[in-house]
């Protein structure tokens, strides 16, 4: 079956792309797509998850829905990147036309989303409902008996936070060099996170800037960039460290994602992830 997909970045996150009004695919047939498509091959780069775009039905008031697949076949987790690209996604195939929508509305792990296209910035920004849960601080524990102090949030997909000037000694390494794939694992299975957890290490560089490096899980590796461990890692970084927003992030693409929210008594509101989204090429491929 030959299929028509984007390769798109998401500040540097890859993911394929698709107009499932084409294709009706079905979510068990959306999981073993993921898997065929996202690891390298003759057309396409190793990508970090598969997202299907579909029609809303005319009652929701929705513009889209996205379903988003990581490359191991898992569905069910929302993800900031793919969801910023699915909106640029959606205009460039007419779900919406984007001078006569400021505000684009969908839908993504059963949670509804509200977008904007900034044309002049190049950029889309999505905004986020409240996390479901927020703590820190929290004793983790790893191996080797190391203990360190670190933070968890759950912004539709489960997030551990680390301050790597805490185990950078541990590590014997500095923040671009140290072994993520070893520490990232070690976090991403700890017993503390039920679910698994996505391990995201920071260290501050600004005033209201830091640097960001994560290990996904379902992709289990490193990602160039992840949109929700972003937000995450600027909420711990504004408990920890009073950093105030708009928090700037730089992940290893080098493509900035800002985080902002304003801080109310009883919680966090008008939360949002902002970045660039773009089409990197369309191609036709056979499955």
């Amino acid at each position: 079956m030959d299929m028509d997909v984007s390769l798109m970045s998401g500040a540097g996150n890859t993911f394929v792309v698709l107009d499932n009004r084409k294709y009706h695919l079905s979510e068990q047939e959306g999981s073993e797509l993921a898997q065929k498509l996202c690891p390298a091959s003759a057309n396409l780069p190793r990508t970090e998850g598969l997202i299907l775009v579909e029609e809303a039905s005319a009652e929701s008031g929705l513009h889209f829905v996205m379903r988003f697949f990581n490359p191991d076949g898992t569905f069910g987790a929302m993800c900031g990147n793919g969801g910023r690209c699915a909106v640029h996604f959606a205009e460039q195939h007419g779900f919406f036309t984007s001078s006569r929508t400021p505000n684009i509305w969908f839908t993504a792990s059963d949670s509804k989303y509200q977008a904007e296209i900034h044309p002049i910035r190049a950029s889309v920004r999505l905004y986020f409902p409240e996390p479901e849960e927020i703590v820190f601080p929290m004793l983790l524990r790893l191996d080797n008996d190391v203990k360190i102090t670190a933070g968890y949030v759950n912004v539709g997909s489960d997030h551990a936070v680390i301050w790597f000037p805490e185990v950078g000694g541990v590590m014997q390494s500095g923040f671009n060099g140290f072994d993520i794939a070893q520490w990232g694992a070690a976090v991403r299975h700890n017993s503390a996170f039920p679910r698994g957890a996505n391990a995201n290490f920071y260290t501050i560089v600004g005033e209201q800037t830091m640097r960001l490096r994560t290990f996904e899980r379902g992709v289990e590796a490193e990602t160039g960039a992840c949109g929700t461990g972003a937000i995450s890692t600027a909420i711990i970084a504004h408990l920890r460290h009073e950093m105030l927003p708009p928090i700037h992030i730089i992940p290893p693409s080098g493509s900035e994602l800002i985080v902002n929210f304003v801080l109310q008594h009883d919680g966090i509101e008008e939360l949002s992830l902002e970045g660039d989204a773009r089409v990197i090429k369309s191609l036709m491929v056979s499955v």
